[in-house]
Order: C-alpha cells, then sequence, then structure tokens
C-alpha cells in the first residue's frame, strides 16, 4: 500500500483537480457555442480567481487544523489548473489555441494521475473519466 500523501499533497490534488475540470468544461462550452477566444479567456481567467477564494476558503473551513498554507495550497493548485491551460486564448483562438490548451489540461491531470495515492491506471482512468465527462456534459448543454 502506498503511503498516504502530505496534506499539501492532497489539497494539491484536489485543487488541480477542481481547477481542471472547470477550465475544461468552461473551453468545450464556449468552443462549442461558438463564443470568442476573448470569452475563454476571460471566463477561466474569472473561474480561476473564484476558484483561488473558494477552494482555499473551503479548504481552511473545512479543517482549520491543517492551516492556512495548506488551504493556500489547494487554492493556488486550483488557480493555476483554470487558468494555464486557457492561456492560448489570450492569444488568439482557433483550432491551434484549442489544441494547446486541452494538451495542457491533459498534462495538468497526468500531473494530478501521478500525485494520486493509487497512481498507475487506476488513478490516471479515473482522472481521465471525470474530465472526459465533463467535457461531455458542457459540450452537449453548449448545443441547447
Amino acid at each position: 500500500m502506498q503511503p498516504r500523501p502530505s496534506a499539501h499533497v492532497r489539497t494539491a490534488i484536489l485543487g488541480g483537480a477542481d481547477g481542471a475540470t472547470i477550465v475544461l468544461g468552461l473551453i468545450v462550452g464556449l468552443v462549442v457555442s461558438r463564443q470568442p477566444a476573448s470569452a475563454v479567456w476571460h471566463a477561466s481567467l474569472a473561474g480561476g480567481l473564484a476558484e483561488l477564494v473558494g477552494m482555499a476558503s473551503g479548504q481552511y473551513l473545512s479543517d482549520s487544523e491543517s492551516g492556512v498554507r495548506v488551504a493556500l495550497t489547494c487554492g493556488v493548485a486550483a488557480f493555476a489548473a483554470c487558468t494555464v491551460p486557457a492561456v492560448p486564448y489570450a492569444f488568439g483562438g482557433g483550432t491551434v489555441a484549442l489544441c494547446v490548451s486541452l494538451g495542457l489540461v491533459a498534462v495538468a491531470a497526468g500531473v494530478i494521475s501521478r500525485l494520486r495515492p493509487e497512481r498507475g491506471v487506476l488513478a490516471a482512468v479515473t482522472t481521465y473519466g471525470v474530465l472526459l465527462a465533463a467535457a461531455v456534459l458542457t459540450g452537449a448543454v453548449a448545443l441547447i
């Protein structure tokens, strides 16, 4: 059995997974509904800032014994995972921006999978499965 990750790693996994799921949903939803590239960037930046505050405060409120540093780890991981994949949309749009963004989400998911205590195939299938579900749901809603 793998040793349990530290509180910092656990909250980085939580924040990173949440941020990656949100940014993927924003990217897919806005691209499918044919919004301009600037909308993807601004929505992801706004979402990332909300994630920073929400995930850090949520972590602190749910486990204040872990301290402010652990809470900030969660918030910063969520912010980074929610904004970094959207950076290509700050400079343009189209297929290139979409491919780079999806690649960055895939890299974030790979890092999250690697940090998870299960590791291996189970961690990867679960992590990428959650992201796929978010992409399918937000893409379907964007078609309405």
